[in-house]
């Protein structure tokens, strides 16, 4: 046989090419591989450095801003992504006030390469010290923290160091620089899932002009960790208002469905409402407290308690925010309803309510101010028209007894309806003295100037009670008042709407016995009052058989029509009136004795000074003068049956009122006034 290689078959061409192929690619993967193990040789030796400026590029580019390493910078695998760098800095845009959003003195952290193959991305090592963030909002809501056309992407974090970080935010919508220090934070969201250390915060800065402070801490921080509720212990200050925050949400950016407990103090509840633009009450101190959560768009304020000033206050209120609407469109009005109860309401924590300046009743200055020399009674602080425009409201509340110090008020309830600048308090009533008063009033913010309309009615006050109230022996009074305010007028405060009022007053005594002793009145002086008008026998009872006390009321001033008061005795008329512009007062009251006395003849009594500081004496001529050119007043210019119905008496002849304002204008008292007005 032969066995040479000449004898042998020839190899295919197609077959050797196949090996040759194999061969090459055989050849180029092991340099390949070489390659790739060299460059993974020289980057981990290396630390990556060399990926410096492609870092700096690539990340640039994907964020839309600069991002630079000023020190040591490492990228490498170790199998896992290895990445350091020191003095790293993410630029902020160009209109921001800080030049940087992030700067860091080292971030380092180890990632999953499996895991980042496939786009999801777990930072299973991070550690943060030197960081500082710096958040802005500018006025049109564009903000720093959104990158390359979305926002801010966090991946999850296994483990995490952070020390010596702060945050800095300005958000120009609300008028707010924050800085604060997050306290450092070491834990492991892996096997046990514990943060080792209290995770605290603290800042301070302003917003819409005011100081602001606040310290905290996260108190379930591991149940965070893991998407579940997060605990919040916070207090802060702003505003003069002590805030304290305590309980837990439902996650980091979740508030619906929270658990917490709110707590509020302060000088006056309207200071931190007028920060956000929300028409608080003006009050005394006060600190509330109450249970808060969220259902969608309700804030749900349940449990609460607390003091205003020196009254007790109980209920629940339901805060209502506005839908959402597109951007250009003018927001919606939040609504706020409730019910409030107080045992014992003070009423020096009502006068803040009506313009009263509560810095000065709780340094106990009263309510009297001066002004140009006069003492004026009427609050004249205006209403916060703009604020009422933000929001709607309905709120009920009760009080058990009023605190006067001198007559009993009690079973108060007033309802008050805000809707887009309209306020109602309707009813607002209350038990006095045995008689209960019934109010209406309207304030129309929707107009300019603001409109005030009051109505109050008072029924059947016996007179006894009133007077024991100041001290008055009633003794077996039998007589009760009936009386009723209809008023209306311009202007945002109580002063300017009353100045400017048109309307009508009028109170009646339809009939009854009076009998006063131990008068111990002296700011109003009424024993030397009624001294000088009837006699000295205090202690004798009175049968009155009419009394009427009525004004009519134009641009402010007050003209008597009529005063007439009809005892067993004699007969009272009064003259004059007086103006709600200056609060002065300028009338005369006359007595007419039904039997010859020594002051059957006696002259008027002056009655003068202001609401504040009134003053008794006998009568002058420029005073006379004064009352008697404001209308001669007729006497019998209102018809008793007018007056039966504007009180709304039922029937006028139980005002025994008549034949005394029917009887001849020339009686000897008309007749000495009109003389003497005329001098």
């Amino acid at each position: 046989m032969d066995l040479s290689p000449a004898s042998q078959p020839p190899v295919p061409a197609d077959r050797s090419t196949a090996r040759r192929r194999w061969r090459g690619v055989a050849i180029g993967v092991g340099v390949v591989l070489a390659v790739l193990l060299g460059l993974y040789v020289y980057q981990y030796v290396t630390k990556g450095r060399f990926w410096r400026s492609t870092f700096e590029r690539m990340v640039s580019e994907r964020a839309g801003r600069p991002v630079r390493v000023a020190g040591e910078f490492q990228l490498y695998l170790d199998p896992n992504i290895r990445f350091r760098a020191d003095g790293l800095s993410v630029a902020n845009p160009e209109w921001a006030a800080a030049d940087q959003f992030f700067t860091a003195r080292t971030i380092a952290l180890d990632a999953s390469l499996w895991q980042a193959i496939f786009g999801d991305i777990t930072v299973d090592d991070l550690v943060v010290d030197g960081g500082r963030l710096g958040l802005e909002r500018r006025a049109d809501r564009a903000n720093t923290w959104t990158f390359g056309g979305g926002e801010l992407d966090i991946p999850h974090i296994v483990r995490a160091a952070v020390t010596d970080t702060r945050i800095a935010l300005i958000d120009a919508p609300t008028k707010t620089r924050l800085d604060i220090a997050i306290g450092d934070i070491a834990g492991t969201s892996a096997g046990t899932r514990r943060i080792a250390g209290p995770l605290t915060f603290a800042g301070k800065g302003s917003t819409r002009g005011a100081p602001i402070s606040f310290e905290g801490r996260l108190t379930t921080p591991n149940e965070a960790m893991t998407g579940g509720r997060l605990g919040l212990d916070v207090a802060g200050t702003i505003a003069r208002t002590r805030i304290t925050v305590a309980g837990t949400i439902p996650g980091a950016t979740r508030i619906d469905g929270a658990d917490l407990r709110l707590t509020v103090a302060g000088r006056n509840f309207q200071e931190p409402g007028l920060l956000f633009g929300v028409a608080l009450p003006a009050t005394r101190p006060y600190r509330l407290a109450a249970n808060m959560t969220k259902l969608d768009r309700e804030f749900r304020f349940t449990n609460l308690t607390g003091r205003i000033g020196d009254s007790d206050i109980a209920g629940r209120l339901t805060a209502t925010m506005a839908e959402d609407r597109p951007v250009g469109e003018p927001r919606g009005r939040f609504r706020v309803d409730g019910t409030l109860t107080s045992k014992t309401l003070d009423i020096k924590d009502v006068g803040p309510l009506i313009g009263y300046s509560p810095e000065r009743l709780e340094a106990g200055q009263g309510v009297v101010v001066q002004v140009a020399g006069r003492p004026r009674l009427m609050p004249d602080a205006p209403l916060a028209t703009e604020a009422l425009g933000k929001f709607d409201a309905r709120i009920d509340y009760r009080a058990t007894s009023v605190r006067t110090g001198k007559l009993p008020f009690d079973n108060l309830r007033l309802r008050l309806d805000l809707d887009d600048r309209l306020l109602t308090l309707s009813p607002l009533a209350f038990d006095i003295a045995g008689g209960r008063l019934i109010a209406k009033v309207g304030i129309n913010a929707r107009n300019v100037p603001v409109l005030t309309d009051y109505d109050i009615r008072l029924t059947q006050l016996p007179l006894g009670k009133l007077l024991t109230g100041f001290k008055v022996e009633d003794a077996g009074t039998t007589a009760s008042i009936r009386g009723r305010l209809q008023l209306k007028g311009k202007g945002d405060t109580v002063h300017k709407s009353l100045a400017s009022a048109n309307g009508r007053i009028a109170f009646v005594v339809p009939s009854g016995t009076l009998w006063l002793r131990n008068i111990e009145l002296a700011e109003l002086d009424l024993q030397n009052f009624l001294t000088a008008l009837i006699g000295k026998k205090l202690k004798e009872q009175r049968q009155i058989n009419c009394g009427i006390v009525a004004f009519t009321v134009t641009d402010g001033r007050a003209i008597a029509d009529p005063i007439l008061i009809d005892t067993n005795k004699a007969v009272l008329r009064g003259r004059g009136g007086f103006s709600f512009k200056d609060e002065a007062l300028a009338m005369s009251v006359e007595a007419d004795s039904k039997q010859f006395s020594l002051f059957s003849g006696q002259s008027p009594i002056g009655i003068n000074g202001y609401f504040a500081k009134p003053g008794i004496n006998p009568i002058s001529g420029e005073l006379l003068a004064r009352a008697g050119a404001a209308a001669t007043l007729g006497l019998v210019a209102t018809p008793i049956a007018a007056i039966a119905a504007f009180i709304d008496l039922g029937d006028a002849k139980d005002v025994n009122c008549t034949p005394i304002l029917a009887a001849r204008r020339d009686n000897p008292a008309s007749r000495r006034a009109n003389a003497r007005a005329k001098n």
